[in-house]
């Protein structure tokens, strides 16, 4: 994606559209959080995900700026769209603040921990897919710093918890969190290859179930005793009986 212009653009205000949201659920979480620790850095996670929304703005007008002349207007596709619709969750995995009064604190930072846990690993992968691009690859590097801090500090409130006597509350809880995300990658790999996949049963039934038939009516016409009158001599004979 990033050799392709309009692609960069896109994805990147998709990445700002995602930790913008993602800002705005936490704010919304803190709120609610009893924990005074907690709160103070839920504070900074979501300044952090503000000044990340922020920074890939910035770029992406820098460049669709740039690229003016090679971006078109047209819809880039689900496959570009990071902010999939998940129950519950925002596109970048986190509890909203509803489903964090039904849930706990537990298993909203778990879901948290585990969120982070997979935005390291993206931005890394994109930090190593855009050396050729010193100021995109600046910005992943930057973020991947914060998204290190965001995965130490929700693994440590998960390692207290486990020491005061609530370690079934956070397997489950992650074990819940990793279970929705692998069950909503799935729901999009179906998504997004559900043309293609619609293609091949397509063209696999043709060649199994209807060339079969359609040979064997053939066959069975070939097999009849006597032969249709020629389209003229039929058409002669229907105008005769009138």
């Amino acid at each position: 994606m990033w050799a392709d212009p309009v692609r960069k653009v896109l994805t990147l205000e998709s990445f700002s559209r995602t930790e913008e949201d993602g800002g705005r659920d936490i704010v919304a979480a803190m709120q609610r959080v009893q924990d005074t620790d907690l709160r103070m850095h839920l504070e900074r996670h979501a300044r952090d995900e503000v000044r990340h929304a922020d920074l890939f703005r910035r770029r992406a007008a820098v460049l669709r700026a740039a690229a003016r002349s090679h971006t078109t207007a047209e819809d880039p596709g689900a496959a570009l769209d990071l902010a999939r619709g998940r129950a519950g969750q925002n596109a970048h995995g986190f509890f909203t603040a509803g489903v964090l009064e039904e849930k706990g604190e537990i298993a909203y930072v778990a879901m948290l921990h585990v969120a982070e846990v997979k935005a390291r690993d993206i931005f890394a992968m994109h930090a190593e897919l855009t050396p050729d691009d010193p100021e995109t690859h600046l910005i992943f590097t930057e973020i991947l710093k914060d998204e290190k801090y965001h995965v130490s500090y929700t693994g440590k409130f998960l390692e207290k918890w486990r020491q005061e006597g609530y370690s079934r509350e956070v397997r489950k809880a992650l074990r819940a969190a990793r279970g929705s995300r692998f069950l909503q990658s799935w729901k999009n790999l179906g998504l997004r290859s559900g043309a293609g996949i619609s293609r091949v049963v397509l063209y696999l039934f043709y060649w199994t179930l209807l060339l079969p038939f359609g040979l064997i009516a053939r066959l069975r016409n070939r097999a009849e005793p006597g032969n249709p009158l020629p389209v003229k001599d039929a058409a002669r004979a229907l105008r005769s009986q009138y």
